[in-house]
């Protein structure tokens, strides 16, 4: 687990820089971008991700998880490879042509007002999607060789520059809303580069078009595998993605809705990065020993992965909770309903981290068909109380049905993974972790005013939120080493100490 939690580690950071200069994008975005267009742009990219991650049929999860068990083989490796990075670009260039023919009915089913931005950039969403599904591709390969924070660093802070950049150029006039969309579509290019050198620079990356090097055997087996990874991947993702999917479609507000939308999700998505960073790591471990057949060690990584997902995402979510009054502060009028979507998403997604890796560890045990069937189950009551609230309740609704949902999802396969391998992501030190979590909450929501929000209101949400978040952290931290939640992080800091290093 040290080589996990030191990665980890290093991804950690990487990804919190990544926020940071996510949130520096949103408030750029809200301050320079109008509301319509910038709705269409969080629209379009959550179509691109969404159809990337479809259309890769599962592949990604074969690459993760087969490269380990052909690593001694290096003629069945590259020809893995071969697969997983030929197949989902003749996939995706199919459902491009498909998705062309059928633009007429497509544009028809968004709101009047938004059709004119659909229209205009229609063809660019195939190139937008392809893109999508070689990061991935490239971010999976890299993290099955231990390069997590490298690929994460394309990803979190390379991309974010770059949009920053264009963002700035579109708000001080030097580039038109036209440039600005395609340069944040090819901006995607650089990333790509630099991680195809870095794939290239590691031991066994290459192709080989000797198909016979698999058995017949080995075929079905890995296109077993994919296919039900792939129905598994789509249905949790349009759990995660169908409020964001749908919410332009039957928000009368369409775009404009969405825009207020994606500033609570953004916020949200917060308490996913640590299992973010922590889970790439884990799980190539993870997948070792189940591949082993190692239950014990399996069993006990399952656990501390868990609890020490938990312990960061607690202290993300009592930053978020005691600075939103400070965030609504600093992004322009007309985002008001901020606060309350951000509550009810919330309540979902505690939820969602608390139930640790299940999705990982169904994803490489036979249990994984069970996923898939709830998933797809769910989907169906997702799009029915999304067809049913939003109409009515607007962003609210959206959130509720989401939440709604995760809850369901999240607890039935937390039983389910209980009963079938007697492993539960909770123990007594989960609890431990919500008693230091109290007096850091209690300190950071009673936190006196102490600067004056109607004077230089910049200066004073970002001075407040600092010593706000500053108050929080050490009172948590303080916590943490007096009731000892985590093995794991005592023996990192112990490493420190010893070491004078982070890593």
């Amino acid at each position: 687990m040290g080589i996990v939690f030191r990665q980890s580690a290093k991804n950690s950071i990487v990804v919190g820089i990544g926020a940071l200069l996510g949130a520096l994008i949103m408030w750029l975005s809200t301050t320079y971008i109008g509301k319509r267009e910038f709705g269409f742009i969080g629209t379009f990219t959550s179509y691109a991700v969404t159809l990337s991650q479809m259309l890769l049929l599962g592949l990604n999860s074969t690459l993760v998880v087969y490269i380990h068990r052909f690593s001694e083989d290096e003629r069945k490796k590259k020809l893995l490879i071969t697969w997983c990075f030929i197949l989902p670009g003749i996939i995706a260039a199919t459902a491009g042509l498909c998705y062309l023919l059928l633009r007429d009915w497509i544009l028809g089913h968004f709101q009047p007002d938004d059709q004119p931005f659909m229209e205009q950039y229609f063809v660019w969403l195939p190139i937008f999607t392809l893109l999508f599904i070689y990061m991935v591709l490239f971010e999976q390969y890299l993290g099955s060789q231990m390069k997590v924070a490298v690929s994460a660093f394309m990803r979190e802070v390379v991309l974010r520059i770059a949009s920053i950049a264009l963002i700035i150029l579109f708000g001080f006039g030097y580039i038109d809303f036209h440039t600005l969309v395609i340069g944040s579509i090819l901006v995607y290019l650089l990333p790509l580069t630099i991680l195809l050198l870095l794939a290239l620079r590691t031991k066994g990356f290459g192709l080989s078009f000797t198909s016979s090097h698999f058995s017949k055997d080995e075929y079905v087996e890995m296109a077993k595998f994919s296919w039900y990874h792939f129905l598994m991947a789509a249905s949790i993702l349009l759990i995660g993605y169908m409020d964001a999917l749908l919410l332009p479609l039957y928000d009368h507000d369409g775009f404009r809705a969405v825009a207020v939308y994606r500033i609570p999700v953004f916020f949200i998505s917060f308490l996913q990065l640590p299992l973010k960073a922590l889970m790439p790591a884990s799980f190539t471990v993870l997948a070792k020993a189940f591949a082993e057949n190692d239950r014990a060690k399996a069993a006990d990584l399952f656990l501390r992965s868990s609890n020490n997902i938990f312990i960061a995402t607690v202290f993300i979510a009592l930053i978020l909770c005691c600075n939103l009054q400070n965030v609504v502060r600093v992004i322009p009028e007309g985002y008001s309903e901020i606060i309350p979507v951000f509550m009810i998403l919330f309540i979902g997604q505690m939820v969602n981290i608390v139930t640790g890796m299940n999705d990982q560890v169904l994803s490489i045990t036979n249990y994984y068909k069970f996923n898939f069937y709830l998933s797809l189950l769910l989907i169906g009551v997702l799009f029915l109380l999304i067809r049913i609230l939003v109409p009515h309740y607007s962003i609210y609704g959206a959130a509720w049905s989401t939440t709604i949902t995760i809850i369901i999802f999240n607890t039935a396969k937390c039983l389910f993974v209980w009963k079938k391998l007697q492993m539960l992501p909770f123990s007594k030190n989960t609890l431990l972790v919500i008693l230091a979590a109290i007096p850091a909450l209690a300190v950071g929501y009673f936190f006196p005013n102490l600067f004056n929000p109607l004077r230089h209101v910049y200066v004073h949400a970002f001075s407040d939120a600092a010593i706000r978040s500053i108050a929080i952290t050490i009172v948590y931290f303080l916590m943490l080493l007096w009731l000892k939640p985590s093995a794991d992080l005592q023996e990192y800091l112990s490493s420190i100490k010893k070491n004078k290093r982070l890593f």
